[in-house]
């Protein structure tokens, strides 16, 4: 199990969803796996609206995002990243420290929650949420869960984070896999009430279901940015 996650929210323009998809598959995640400690990624898109997309990375530890690899990524951006940055909105990164996790497998759909909650209750209810998770996926509702706890508010120097919470919370992130998007949505409603008479969050930050369009290894990628064979998918785009 990885022991960290990087997640992100962003909504980008249905009109630019073609080019979106073609910079996020052929360029933007695989730069990202070629960092040191990046293990995997997932690029999900949501159920109810066409423009919201959710990417997973697994990390090795929190370090990784640190790693002078990724924060070259972060700073030099070719010129399609930089273009395709113009649009994003809506966007919420939670780099997390994974908790717990049960079952097995990835499913064709997530759904994917984010709570911000009191920090001196935060690692007493994510216990007792997995107690909840771990007896779905015993019965079969889910193929899995992770949950992740994670400092509220973090600093991204490419987009302000959406949605600021208060500086005495801890975030959240639980992520139940099922085998479809309808498979999740006839639990949704049940289970997001229970963990909000559970949670008592401050804010509950996302919650959606989402299908998954994409997933990756990290060991699928060379070592370096420069190693990436995209110049032809990207010439189609850039002008």
């Amino acid at each position: 199990m990885a022991a960290a996650i990087l997640a992100l929210w962003n909504d980008y323009p249905s009109k630019l969803a073609e080019e979106y998809e073609a910079w996020h598959t052929f360029e933007h995640v695989p730069e990202r796996l070629t960092v040191p400690g990046m293990r995997a990624a997932r690029r999900y898109l949501s159920s109810a609206n066409s423009e919201t997309y959710f990417t997973l990375y697994e990390l090795e530890d929190l370090n990784v995002i640190e790693h002078h690899a990724y924060l070259d990524l972060v700073r030099n951006p070719t010129p399609w990243s930089l273009k395709m940055r113009r649009y994003f909105s809506s966007v919420l990164r939670i780099p997390g420290v994974v908790t717990s996790a049960g079952g097995n497998g990835i499913g064709g759909a997530a759904l994917v929650q984010a709570y911000s909650v009191g920090r001196d209750e935060a690692h007493a209810l994510a216990c007792e949420l997995e107690i909840v998770l771990q007896q779905l996926t015993e019965k079969a509702r889910i193929l899995g869960f992770r949950l992740a706890l994670a400092a509220p508010n973090q600093i991204y120097d490419v987009f302000p984070q959406d949605e600021p919470t208060d500086p005495d919370t801890v975030d959240i992130v639980v992520i139940a896999e099922g085998s479809s998007v309808g498979a999740l949505a006839t639990l949704q409603n049940a289970l997001t009430q229970k963990i909000m008479l559970m949670l008592q969050p401050r804010t509950c930050l996302r919650n959606d279901i989402f299908h998954m369009l994409t997933s990756y290894r990290g060991d699928e990628f060379p070592n370096h940015r420069s190693q990436l064979t995209v110049d032809e998918v990207s010439n189609i785009w850039v002008g």
